[in-house]
């Protein structure tokens, strides 16, 4: 299986937008922009979520209670209904993933703005998405918005916190569950299994992901994507001589995050079909931009 390069929409010189996935669970963008190089009105979607997870530079969210800043290796999940919007701020350019679960249509949405050429285009092309102006009298409670900074000092630890294994939950919402795993070297994850229901997404921070599917492993090395979708047979480890630290996504979150705690053993995972599962070409593997 290759890992493939994200679709370039427009950009040059190390600066702007890759599409790297555009599914029925999540479409996803890589951007990279100089400070007030993105700026959208103020928003909301009514049947979404819009998640960023900050790679460097700085990000700061607009919302109708005030500023919220994000700084490097942060996530933040703004929830449908929230009034919105976000701009580049600081002094360096930023790097950051643009998330929106399920996708609602993200990838010819962002496709469209590129290849829009006057204002009528541009409305066009934001009516087919769920994105609409401010409402007049507000929108979603702000404080519903979650902001949390990975590395271990931020959101739930599960389970036994060792210097060879850190699980840490940092979003928790219906659309999606967010947590991080940092793995030692030769530690073990989760034996092949599928999900019947939800799409399961690995962003490797550092090191690498040893991703086992039905014809054979995928060594995802960071910074790298494999995003799978239902029914996709897999497992996963660290069989590099490194340590290892990912991003695990599910999407939507079918009670991940309960399952994780111990609670939730209906969890949408299952033993591998007889017929092996969806053809692993469907699984999603990207390299995110240089």
């Amino acid at each position: 299986m290759e890992i493939r390069e994200g679709e370039h929409v427009t950009g040059q010189d190390g600066l702007g937008v890759a599409l790297l996935a555009d599914l029925e669970q999540v479409g996803l963008a890589d951007v990279r922009s100089q400070p007030g190089g993105v700026a959208p009105p103020l928003h909301v979607h009514r049947a979404h979520a819009e998640v960023f997870c900050v790679l460097a530079g700085e990000l700061t969210l607009r919302l109708e209670d005030g500023e919220r800043r994000v700084g490097p290796d942060t996530w933040a999940y703004v929830p449908p209904g929230v009034v919105h919007t976000f701009a580049v701020t600081g002094e360096e350019r930023a790097h950051f993933l643009n998330l929106h679960a399920p996708g609602s249509g993200f990838g010819a949405f962002v496709r469209g703005l590129h290849a829009a050429r006057s204002e009528d285009d541009l409305r066009a092309v934001r009516a087919a998405f769920d994105q609409e102006p401010a409402p007049e009298y507000g929108g979603a409670d702000p404080a519903l918005v979650v902001v949390r900074r990975a590395g271990g000092e931020e959101g739930e630890t599960i389970g036994n916190r060792t210097p060879e294994r850190r699980a840490t939950l940092l979003v928790d919402a219906e659309e999606l569950t967010v947590c991080e795993f940092a793995y030692g070297p030769g530690q073990r994850g989760a034996k092949p299994h599928v999900h019947r229901h939800h799409a399961d997404a690995f962003l490797v921070a550092e090191g690498e992901l040893a991703l086992h599917h039905r014809d054979g492993t995928l060594a995802l090395p960071a910074p790298g994507l494999a995003l799978l979708p239902p029914n996709v047979l897999h497992g996963f480890d660290n069989d590099a001589p490194v340590a290892s630290r990912y991003f695990n996504l599910h999407l939507p979150a079918s009670g991940f995050a309960d399952y994780l705690r111990g609670r939730n053993p209906d969890f949408d995972q299952h033993d591998p079909p007889p017929d092996g599962g969806l053809d692993p070409a469907e699984i999603v593997a990207v390299r995110l931009p240089q």
